[in-house]
């Protein structure tokens, strides 16, 4: 090949010092300018010495959908690093908790017998406070022409019946804590299976 063909070959551009930006519009006809021109600014752009030579192409900006898929895959690459250092941090806490399976299944049983314990104390107590309750019922309804026992019989329910609710609203409470707790125990079971056990395997 010739130095006429290569010279042909070449594309052609202004003969003006420096680069020289070359696009093609939506009608397909050739622009050549000696900087960037905002309408060819969403185009790809190829960029030519003073020599004619491609010196750079310069590619068109992403669209907004372009934009919005990086931006997507970004967020989940992101949500990817934080699950993994949610994990990590969830296997380490176990690790420092519990020895072992068997010892969550311990610790649930400790726990829980601690609590069953209360409740059933709570209970008695409860039962306590009703036979107390119906006595001075009782003796109210008997002593009904007496306006000091009267007075008094009412004073004295309504003191049993406010420690009987607040021994209800405990026995409630230590049912919560037992169901919540079970809830706690079969996650913690369940993670530990997955994070610290299939890890030592």
């Amino acid at each position: 090949m010739g130095a006429l063909t290569l010279l042909l070959a070449m594309p052609v551009a202004p003969a003006v010092a420096g680069d020289v930006h070359r696009w093609v519009d939506d009608d397909g006809t050739v622009h050549y300018s000696h900087t960037p021109r905002p309408e060819a600014s969403d185009r790809e752009r190829q960029v030519y010495d003073r020599h004619g030579f491609l010196r750079e192409v310069v590619p068109p900006p992403p669209t907004v959908e372009e934009r919005e898929a990086r931006a997507e895959e970004e967020r989940r690459a992101e949500a990817g690093d934080n699950d993994s250092a949610e994990r990590d941090a969830r296997r380490r806490q176990l690790e420092r908790a519990y020895d072992s399976l068997g010892e969550i299944e311990r610790q649930r049983k400790q726990r829980l017998e601690a609590l069953e314990n209360n409740v059933r104390l709570s209970e008695r107590q409860a039962e306590r406070l009703e036979r107390e309750r119906d006595r001075i019922e009782d003796q109210k309804s008997r002593n009904r022409d007496d306006p000091g026992l009267q007075r008094r019989y009412a004073s004295q329910l309504e003191d049993v019946r406010g420690r009987l609710e607040r021994e209800r609203s405990y026995m409630e409470r230590q049912q919560t804590r037992i169901d919540d707790m079970n809830v706690q125990f079969d996650a913690d079971a369940e993670d530990y299976r997955e994070l610290v056990m299939n890890e030592e395997d």
